[in-house]
């Protein structure tokens, strides 16, 4: 009975330690795509998401999928990426921005891994297949 506890103990502690920062981010590099920008709508962010502006100064179309990533940096300065995240099952389909536009995405991350506590975070969506990151802090 001793020996069932303590696994279960032992259990418990690693699923419990498991997270919604564990994983490693996958991107090592971001925010390399010339005119291209995601930056935190002021007055937005609340514990369970937050509007975003994603701006196209380019001078063509850019695309991206409706999905994203959403990292928290921890004390050693190291991006880890919330489970809900990383293990998310996205859609396809790409949406659009002309040249010179900007468009506001908002984003609610409560259903993929909770809210978020104080701490320095990073969102992350991809456009045409480049990284393209918005750090902020919630305190």
């Amino acid at each position: 009975m001793k020996k069932v506890l303590t696994l279960l103990l032992v259990l418990l502690s690693v699923f419990g330690l498991a997270g919604c920062g564990d994983p490693t981010t996958q991107y090592e590099t971001v925010n390399e795509m010339e005119g291209v920008t995601l930056e935190l709508k002021e007055d937005t962010l609340t514990p369970t998401g937050a509007t975003f502006l994603l701006t196209n100064g380019t001078e063509g179309e850019i695309h991206y999928r409706d999905a994203y990533h959403l990292e928290k940096k921890d004390p050693d300065g190291h991006w880890k990426e919330f489970v809900g995240t990383a293990n998310a099952r996205w859609d396809e389909e790409t949406v659009s921005i002309g040249a010179g536009e900007t468009a506001e995405l908002p984003i609610n991350w409560k259903n993929l891994c909770g809210g978020i506590g104080t701490g320095e975070f990073r969102l992350i969506i991809e456009v045409d297949g480049n990284a393209i990151a918005s750090e902020f802090v919630r305190e």
